[in-house]
Formats: C-alpha cells, sequence, structure tokens
C-alpha cells in the first residue's frame, strides 16, 4: 500500500509553494519575472511552471542525496540553492511551453535564495522524512 504522506504530500506541498512563489514573484516584479504566455493565462502559467520546478528539483535532489550524504547546514544550504537555480534555470528555458520567463541571473538566484528558506519551513512544519 503507497503510504499518501510519505509519498505524495511532500512534492504536493513543494508545488503549491513553488506555484505560488512564482505567481507573488510575478505581481511584486513584473519587470523580472514573466508569467503566461500566447496559449495560458499568468495562473496556469505559474501551476504548470511550479510543477515543472517541483519536478525538476524533486528528481535532482533525491538522486544526488543519496550519494553526496551532505552534512552541515551551510552545506546543505548551498545544496539546496544551486538545486533550485538549475531547476528555475531549465524552467526559464522552457517559456514557450510553460509560460515562465526571467530577466537575468540574478534574480533567478534571488528566487532560488528565497524559495530556499520557504521550502524548508515548509519541510519542517509538514515533519517530511526524505524526498
Amino acid at each position: 500500500m503507497i503510504n499518501l504522506k510519505k509519498q505524495f504530500l511532500p512534492f504536493v506541498s513543494f508545488w503549491v509553494l513553488d506555484s505560488a512563489l512564482l505567481y507573488v514573484a510575478s505581481l511584486a516584479f513584473p519587470t523580472y519575472f514573466v508569467l503566461g504566455n500566447k496559449s495560458m493565462s499568468a495562473l496556469w502559467a505559474a501551476i504548470a511552471s511550479g510543477l515543472v520546478w517541483s519536478f525538476i528539483l524533486w528528481i535532482g535532489v533525491s538522486a544526488n542525496s543519496k550519494m553526496l550524504k551532505l552534512k552541515g547546514a551551510l552545506v546543505m544550504f548551498g545544496y539546496y540553492f544551486l538545486a533550485n537555480f538549475v531547476a528555475l534555470w531549465l524552467t526559464a528555458r522552457m517559456a514557450p511551453v510553460f509560460g515562465f520567463g526571467v530577466v537575468s541571473f540574478v534574480w533567478l538566484a534571488l528566487l532560488a535564495v528565497i524559495a530556499d528558506v520557504l521550502q524548508y519551513g515548509v519541510w519542517v512544519l509538514g515533519k517530511f522524512k526524505e524526498m
């Protein structure tokens, strides 16, 4: 039997958080973050891009965390920052399909740092064990 909390709740939590973060970022800084394209609205672009971002992050972290065995808060923060940055960059590279665009790497890095902190909060509040 599939344990729903262990398997899907962490991923769905990250998906909701990432989608909301993209939507808020595009509302707060519309000249730096763009959501939507000719085939989807900003809300649907946030949901689709949040799903892609969460999926890339989830796969990347799940595959590497078992091999790397990282220790220390600063090392983990750096690792998740890099994972978020790469996942966001890949999502933004697929802008014609998923509707998320960003102006520069600096804004992408800022969003990755904010995501790091918020994702850690969701992880602690949800009492999730592993990806």
